[in-house]
C-alpha cells in the first residue's frame, strides 16, 4: 500500500514539475507579447502625431469622429469559444478569437474609420490604423495566454492540494 502511495505522490510531483516548467514558459511568452503590444501602441501613436502635424491638428482629431453613438460601429467581431482542459474535471477555458465583420446582404456595412478624416489621408495614418489593428490582435493573444496561465495555476494549486493531504 505505501509503495503506491509514493507512487501516485511522484506522479503528482513529477505533475507539479511540468506544470510549473508550463507555468514559466507562458509568463514568458505574455511578458513578450506585452512588450510587442506596447511597441505597437508607441509606433501608432507615433504615426499618429506624424499625421496630424501633415494634415495640421484640426484635420485629424475627434471632431471628425461622427457625433452620434448609433454611426459608429465595430468592424471587428470577438468570438469566445470553451475549449475543454488537458483533464475531464478541468474547467472550460475561453479562447478568444477576433477577426473583421462578415455582414448579411441586408446589413449596412460598416465605414472604414480612416475615411472620417477624409478620402486623401496620409499614408501615416494609414500605418497608424494598421498599428492600431495589430496591437488589437495582439490584445486578444495575449488574453489567450492569460486564460491559460490561469487554467494552469488552478491545476498547480488543485495538485499542491492533493500533494499536502498524500504527505
Amino acid at each position: 500500500m505505501e509503495h503506491t502511495l509514493d507512487k501516485s505522490l511522484d506522479e503528482v510531483c513529477e505533475a507539479l514539475d511540468n506544470l510549473s516548467i508550463k507555468n514559466l514558459e507562458l509568463i514568458e511568452e505574455k511578458v513578450l507579447l506585452n512588450i510587442q503590444l506596447e511597441n505597437l501602441l508607441r509606433q501608432g501613436h507615433i504615426d499618429l502625431a506624424k499625421a496630424r502635424y501633415i494634415r495640421g491638428k484640426e484635420s485629424v482629431g475627434m471632431l471628425q469622429v461622427p457625433s452620434k453613438d448609433n454611426d459608429i460601429r465595430s468592424v471587428f467581431d470577438l468570438e469566445t469559444s470553451y475549449g475543454k482542459g488537458e483533464q475531464e474535471k478541468i474547467e472550460d477555458i475561453p479562447n478568444f478569437d477576433i477577426s473583421l465583420k462578415k455582414l448579411n446582404k441586408d446589413e449596412e456595412t460598416p465605414q472604414d474609420p480612416i475615411k472620417w478624416f477624409g478620402v486623401l489621408v496620409p499614408q501615416s495614418l494609414k500605418t497608424a490604423q494598421k498599428h492600431f489593428q495589430d496591437a488589437l490582435y495582439l490584445a486578444v493573444k495575449i488574453a489567450n495566454v492569460q486564460a491559460q496561465l490561469a487554467k494552469v495555476t488552478g491545476q498547480s494549486e488543485s495538485l499542491k492540494l492533493l500533494k499536502k493531504v498524500a504527505t
